[in-house]
């Protein structure tokens, strides 16, 4: 689907808005959420705080209620104690136990004070026999609240001059002997050294615990009647909650009191760390916020809770009162760009339809009509916007300016693309005239000389020679050459040089002579300063016999069907072509039945891969005692295919030139 331009500045203000407002509404949002719960949080917590002081208070009254009747019924007991011991030590000599006895009628009238008392010897035996110490005694492996055991208060040597205080839980066997509603016994034992004996009272502390019940409902009531004052959530609860699950106080959503409501984990978290804040999915309430406090003397919860809904419904207000704002703000924006828009199209339109007509146009017949009249691309320039003072202005300036550059640029074109063929075609004539001089890949040879060639220029053509023909006394002559430069230059010094050896060895068959000529003959007119490395022997299959010249041209190799592989040593002089006047010196070696000579120029040894690693003579040794049994033909293919891999996606830098040739068996 093709959009057009207004369409496009359409979505595009539309996009910028959203670009611009949603993250801006999401943040802010986020924010004032964040905030919102923040201060709610705070608000409920603060109330949970308030009633935890409250109960906190109430708790610590409560608490010094409870300290001071204890300590009055301790200064009860020890002062009845201290009692008992004097009168019955001031009744020591008395005959037949009468202190005893005294003391006895004494132990009655206690017991409608709830006072117990009872004596122990130091066997152990009981004087008085009091019901509820007798139970109390009777199991020597009871404990006080404490963990001490009563056998060790009973002994008056395990204890402390001044006695000790012991507190008591009821078991089940102590229950029978108490009257009224039980309650933990407060035990005073005070030894009596004299009569190796210990004085024992003990009293209930049921009443302590009726003024405590009494106290934890007027803290429950006190706690309800601050629920009342307090203003929660429409479906926000209240509510203190005793350690058997029982609702003491509460105010708020009923569905609260439900069990299972509250969660169970989340108590037993607060019992464990004090206070949690925490957030439960409950079922038809959705999520609800919750605190969770515990009173550890009274092991009571407080429990506040409120739906987040609740919680975020000022943000959620605010949102949608921002996304009507950025609403209307957008249809402002938009309604604004379509005015501005509209002035835009007009010229943009009139572009596109030059544009279009551009298209139909032939543009090499215009140009080439161009000198008959005026160009269309001219014509179509002169009808642009370009007095526009803006930027459509500008782009239609600029559009008439390529229009005349186009016209001008495909003249030059047309022009060099002639001149780039005719030149094409004249490099295509001398790569076909430079190969026809070097000889055929069929072309004859020795009947005892087996000779195979190989040529691939860098470019279209090339400097690099070879040539193998009989000379007038029936030897093989064998020629390779490399010229110092590339491409035209290179081809026509190359051809010169292939001519001038050719003509020499028709008059002369001594290599290094033909050298010394043509080195003469190349120097005499040589204004470019070229050169070529070059390679002329006269190989003698009948004898093996090669008498070679070499002018600074890579050495040859020869190789046997053994695999051993040795270089035709021996440099005749320099380069050809470079100074005249230089001699050049004949060499002689023999090649053995079935041996083969490889001749290759500097483009195979010097290959270079992608990263400019060469090919190396030692590879082209390698390969040679690879493959020395193979024909000359099969050699020159194993050579150029490693070449080939060698180099992979590189260019081929210089050109590749190869000649071998075997003395048959």
């Amino acid at each position: 689907m093709i959009l057009s331009l207004r369409t496009k500045l359409f979505s595009l203000v539309v996009a910028a808005i959203a670009l611009a407002a949603v993250p801006i509404i999401l943040l802010t949002f986020r924010e004032i959420n964040d905030m919102s719960l923040r201060r709610e949080r705070e608000s409920f917590g603060n109330a949970v705080l308030l009633v935890e002081d409250n109960i906190g208070s109430r708790y610590l009254s409560l608490l010094a209620n409870n300290i001071l009747g204890v300590m009055q019924h301790k200064n009860q007991l020890r002062q009845m104690a201290i009692l008992t011991r004097t009168t019955w030590l001031d009744m020591e000599g008395l005959p037949d136990g009468a202190g005893e006895r005294v003391i006895g009628s004494w132990a009655r009238p206690l017991l409608g004070f709830g006072l117990h008392l009872d004596l122990f010897e130091a066997s152990g035996a009981r004087i008085l026999g009091s019901p509820l110490i007798r139970e109390l005694a009777m199991d020597p492996e009871r404990t006080d609240l404490k963990g001490r055991p009563i056998a060790t208060m009973m002994r008056h040597e395990r204890l402390p001059a001044d006695g000790m205080f012991a507190v008591f839980g009821l078991d089940q066997d102590l229950v029978g002997v108490l009257p009224g509603a039980p309650g933990p016994l407060l035990v005073y034992f005070l030894p009596v050294p004299e009569r190796e004996a210990v004085i024992a009272l003990a009293m209930q502390l049921s009443d302590m615990q009726k003024e405590a019940a009494a106290t934890e409902r007027q803290i429950a009531d006190s706690t309800q009647e601050k629920f009342d004052s307090l203003e929660l959530h429409e479906n926000g609860f209240l509510a203190l909650i005793s350690g058997e699950s029982r609702i003491l106080a509460f105010k708020g959503n009923p569905q609260g009191r439900e069990e299972g409501f509250i969660p169970r984990e989340g108590l037993e978290l607060a019992r464990e760390k004090g206070f949690v804040d925490f957030s439960d999915q409950g079922a038809g309430a959705g999520s609800r916020v919750f605190r969770i406090a515990y009173f550890k003397a009274l092991d009571w919860y407080i429990v506040a809770a409120v739906p987040r809904d609740e919680m975020e419904a000022p943000a959620r207000i605010l949102l949608r009162r921002m996304v009507a704002f950025a609403l209307g703000s957008a249809v402002l924006s938009v309604l604004g760009m379509l005015l501005v828009t509209a002035r835009l199209i007009k010229p943009l339109r009139t572009l596109t339809g030059q544009a279009q007509a551009l298209a139909g146009i032939d543009l090499t017949q215009a140009t080439s009509d161009r000198d008959a009249g005026d160009s269309p691309l001219l014509a179509l320039a002169r009808e642009l916007p370009v007095g526009q003072r803006d930027e459509v202005g500008t782009l239609a300036a600029a559009f008439g300016d390529m229009g005349r550059a186009l016209d001008q640029n495909i003249r030059t074109l047309m022009e060099t693309t002639t001149v780039k063929q005719r030149m094409e075609g004249e490099l295509n004539a001398a790569r076909d005239i430079q190969m026809g001089i070097l000889p055929a890949a069929d072309a004859p040879a020795h009947p005892d000389c087996l000779v195979a060639s190989f040529l691939e220029p860098a470019k279209e053509v090339g400097g690099d020679l070879f040539d193998y023909f009989q000379v007038a006394d029936g030897r093989q002559a064998i020629i390779i050459g490399d010229v110092s430069d590339k491409g035209v230059p290179a081809a026509l010094f190359m051809s010169m040089t292939v001519t001038l050896v050719r003509f020499a060895l028709a008059q002369i068959s001594d290599p290094a002579e033909v050298m010394t000529r043509i080195n003469d003959r190349l120097s005499e007119n040589n204004p470019g300063c070229m050169f070529v490395t070059l390679f002329i022997g006269i190989f003698d299959p009948a004898t093996g016999e090669l008498e070679y010249a070499n002018g600074g041209h890579c050495q040859p190799l020869v190789t046997g069907p053994d695999g051993s592989v040795r270089a035709i040593e021996g440099m005749s002089g320099p380069v050809v072509g470079a100074m005249s006047g230089l001699p050049y010196e004949l060499h002689r070696t023999v090649l053995g039945a079935g041996e083969t000579c490889l001749l290759y120029s500097d483009g195979v040894s010097e290959a270079m891969d992608e990263e400019r690693r060469l090919f190396g003579e030692d590879r082209v040794e390698a390969l040679l005692a690879a493959h020395g049994g193979d024909t000359p033909e099969k050699i020159l293919r194993h050579v150029y295919e490693a070449i080939e891999a060698h180099r992979g996606n590189a260019a081929q830098s210089d050109d590749i030139t190869m000649l071998c040739f075997t003395r048959k068996s």
